[in-house]
Parts: C-alpha cells; structure tokens; sequence
C-alpha cells in the first residue's frame, strides 16, 4: 500500500524534517514568528537583538528566513549586511570541556565565519564579476584582506575549511540565486576547491611584496596586553566585507545548547557565550549586529548574579507561539504540499473533528513547533503501519490520531526524562499533588519528598502552581505542584507506562506534617 502523503499526491511528506537547515523551501510555508519583523529590521539595520525561546520554540527557523531573505535582498541588489551563521563551536569547545572558551576565541571564530561567508559568496559570482572587486581594490584594501585571511582563515587546516565551506555553499544556495555554471549545476566539490584558490589567490599576490607583511600585521595590533583586541577586529571585518558592498555585518549565533558540552545544562550553555554577551562594547560596535538565538532557560542565568548581563541595554524577547500561529503553521505545510489543493483537514476523513485534533497536537507537542512536526511525523508513520495491507488509501481518523498520539508520548518522555524520573512520578499517579501526597505515597519523610520534588521540577515535568489548604489543618496553606509536561499527563493518564516495583519504606516512617508550606 502507498503511504498517505503518496496517495493523496502530496510533493513529499510535510512532516518529514524536524530541523529547519533540511528544509530547504521552508521560506515558502513558514509561518512568521512573534517578532520576527522586529528581528529583521533589527539585523537590516546592524543592531544586537537577543531572542530567547524554548527547545524546538522555532528559534533556528527564524534564523534561517532572516538569512534568506538578507540573501534574497543581495540577489536583488539592495544593499544589506553580510549574513553570516555562527552555529560550529567545535573549534573552541573541546567534548564536554569549556576550557577553551575565551572571549578572543570566540572573536576568531566569528572572524573565520565572516571570511568564509564572503569568499563562499565571491565564488557564486561570475569570473568577470569577481573581478569586479579583486582588481579594484586599493593598497591599504590589499592589505588589509591579507591580514584577515592570513590570521583568521588560512591559519586554519585545509581539512576544516573543507568540511565548514560545504556547509557553507549549501545554506548560500538556498538563499542565493548564482549565475555562476558550477553553483547552478551544484558541482560543490569544484566550487570548494574554488572558494580556496580565491582565499590562496588573495594572499598569493602579496608574498614577497616588500612591507606588505608588516603593514598588514599592524592593521590588527591593539592595546590589550596579549596583542589581540576584539573590538578592533570586528571593526576591520566590518571595513573588510564593505570594500565588496556589504553595508556591515550581522552574526546569526544559534545552536549554542547543541555542543556535547552544553546539550544537557543550561550554566554551560550560557558560559559558552557570556564572554559575548557580557562585554557591552562587542554589543554597540556600529554596523556589527549581533543576533542570539537561545535556549530559554539561559535569562534567569544573565539576570542573576552568577553570569551577569546587562539585558537592559540590549534589545530581547522571549519568543512562544499561540494556538493560532500553530493551527496557521500545520495549514501552510499542508497547502505547500499539496500545491494549494487542500489544507490540514485534508489528512482526515470527514467524520474526524479535525479542530479537535489540531488543539490536542498543539497541546500535547506543547506549544512547539518542532515538536508539532515530529508529532504529525508519528501519527501519519503509525497510520501507515496499520493500514500497510489495505487495498487503498485511508485518511486519518480518530484510532489513527490517538494510536500516533500515544507512541509519540511514550517515546519522547522514555527518551527525555529516563525510567528513575518516570517510576516515580507514574508510581504517585496525580496530576497535581502535595508534599504530603509524596510523603505518603513513597512512605517517606517531609525532606525526601521535598528532594524528590525538586528533581521532577528541575526536569521540567511539575513546577509549582499554587496553593492549597488541607482540610482540618491549622496554619498556612500548602504548596501545590501540578504536572505541566503534557506527554508525562497523557502517558499517566492513559496508564500507558507502569512500574510495578514495591515501594521501600523508610526505616521508622512516620507521616510529618507538610512543611512544604507557602511563605505567609
């Protein structure tokens, strides 16, 4: 049997891609986020904005559409910033250690990014267009695109320039258009090979010209004691990428909590750019835009005392989604699909409240446009499996959404939370509760129910949501926990995971009163 999405002759599967960089036409379906024009003129006009968000909120997505469309802008030739991805920290974060990370370092990093950028552009150009820009260029220019790409590109092994300019080339494509031959036949190994010959080319031209060498060394000496100085470096990329009509530069830093160092902590993840963040000038350097894209989590960490930064100078926002944008996000993929000919509803038979099920598939990916995606993914994947012998095609209906709903649930919070986490919360089975609650269902005393508490709230499954006065109890109310990870309720709720190992009571248990009181 053909799978759904083939026998309603859709282009492809719409939930196929999880990830926004694997979607290459995504600028043609995707739904505008909450302040997205505000990101957008913030980058067009070279000023630092920071966004924070959820995991899978769509933090990369509107990464992507604002590099595409700065692109789309330079196909048209407007003048607009460099557009530039800073998403590889592998040069600066060695396995799970931050040893590395200094705010210099990084500054480097951001310098080869810029660099590659603009020589992977150069190369989308045609050879009498190149041209253009290689033979006018003036003697303190000369000099100065030796030094950058003697100290921040070619310094670098030929192995790494290799695999990173790939990258490269593939996101560059996608926003682009080039009437260069080898982009437009894609022939990406002769186009590498290209990007090096101009970067080789460049540098070749001044070896062996007299004081070239010690001009070019001076453009970047600065004040601070160990010769490098950050601030003078982006100033000179900003001076580079204008000598080639870019009006500055803005650096799109995502995919910081994506290292093997930061993945599961939010402390390290926010270390890795504080150096960034928390020095204002690297912030207000004119025509150089910084714009973050990070995990949510990281805000209290820079409004706290630890990793402080002034957020007050810097323009942010933290990015959710409404029912309405996600409901709009399903329908657009759906239409794009399927070339305009039906939305969502589309998917389903006519006896299938499809309203109904759109609210649950926002409710229970919560609120996550990733995680919406993913969890369409399974309900058409499991739809198809149960349906592998029919003769012809079936639409969703409801056993299809609650069969793909379930797996979905089970999968993510077995993968998310680990089997300690969910034998506990599974084994107290309330969807809100109390400190004593805990107490007597572990049978143990008020300090260890807390700690369990804590752990659950540190994973993101409860989190603390009011109050609640205990019949016949004299004092204050009590705190009131509630699960909040609305895969954790399903999966409870429908009993599709039990844990049947007895409960070890603590030696001379005796129920205590709850301590865990609300401040009075």
């Amino acid at each position: 049997m053909q799978k759904l999405f083939q026998a309603l002759n859709l282009k492809g599967n719409p939930f196929e891609h999880y990830v926004a960089e694997t979607e290459p036409n995504i600028a043609e379906y995707a739904v505008q986020p909450p302040y997205f024009q505000e990101i957008k003129q913030r980058a067009q006009s070279r000023s630092t904005y920071v966004l924070f968000g959820d995991r899978g909120a769509g933090k990369s997505a509107t990464r992507l559409t604002i590099y595409k469309e700065l692109w789309k802008a330079k196909s048209a030739n407007e003048e607009v910033p460099l557009a530039v991805n800073i998403i590889d920290f592998s040069s600066v974060v060695q396995g799970k250690s931050l040893q590395g990370v200094s705010e210099a370092a990084l500054i480097k990093e951001v310098a080869f990014a810029v660099i590659e950028s603009l020589l992977t552009w150069l190369s989308s150009l045609s050879d009498d267009d190149r041209s253009i820009y290689l033979e006018a260029t003036t003697k303190e220019e000369n000099d100065l695109c030796y030094a950058l790409l003697r100290d921040y590109y070619l310094n670098r092994p030929e192995a790494k320039r290799s695999r990173s300019v790939r990258e490269a080339m593939h996101l560059l494509n996608q926003a682009f258009y080039s009437g260069n031959k080898l982009w437009v036949e894609q022939r990406w190994d002769r186009v590498a090979t290209l990007v090096g010959a101009i970067a080789e080319g460049i540098s070749a031209r001044f070896v062996g010209v007299g004081g070239v060498g010690k001009d070019a060394a001076s453009l970047l000496a600065g004040n601070s004691q160990d010769g490098f100085d950050s601030v003078l470096t982006l100033q000179k990329l900003i001076d580079l990428v204008r000598i080639f009509g870019f009006s500055g530069i803005v650096a799109l830093v995502d995919k910081v909590d994506e290292t093997e160092a930061t993945t599961n902590s939010a402390d390290q993840t926010a270390s890795l750019v504080y150096p960034l963040l928390s020095r204002v000038q690297l912030m207000e350097i004119p025509n150089f835009s910084w714009v973050f894209f990070l995990w949510n989590r990281l805000k209290a960490i820079f409004e706290g005392a630890g990793q402080p930064v002034r957020l007050d100078k810097i323009g942010h926002a933290t990015v959710s989604w409404s029912d309405d944008f996600l409901s709009l996000m399903l329908e657009n993929r759906l239409r794009y699909y399927s070339e305009k000919r039906y939305g969502f509803e589309g998917l389903f038979t006519a006896e299938t409240d499809v309203d109904a099920v759109k609210a649950e598939v926002i409710r229970v990916a919560m609120r996550s446009p990733r995680e919406a995606i993913r969890l369409m993914d399974v309900i058409l994947r499991e739809h198809d499996i149960t349906h592998l012998h029919k003769n012809g095609p079936e639409l969703l209906d409801d056993r299809s959404v609650e069969i793909g709903l379930n797996t979905y649930a089970t999968d993510v919070v077995t993968a998310t939370f680990g089997e300690r986490l969910l034998a506990q919360i599974f084994r107290l089975n309330k969807t809100s509760f109390t400190n004593k609650d805990v107490q007597n269902t572990f049978r143990t005393g008020s300090q260890s129910a807390r700690t369990r508490i804590q752990s659950w709230e540190n994973a993101g499954i409860v989190r603390l949501s009011g109050t609640r006065t205990i019949e016949g109890a004299i004092g204050r109310p009590v705190n009131e926990y509630t699960i909040v990870d609305a895969r954790v309720e399903r999966v409870m709720r429908k009993q599709l995971i039990a844990y049947y190992d007895p409960v070890v009571e603590e030696p001379e248990f005796v129920l205590e009163g709850d301590s865990d009181s609300a401040p009075g």
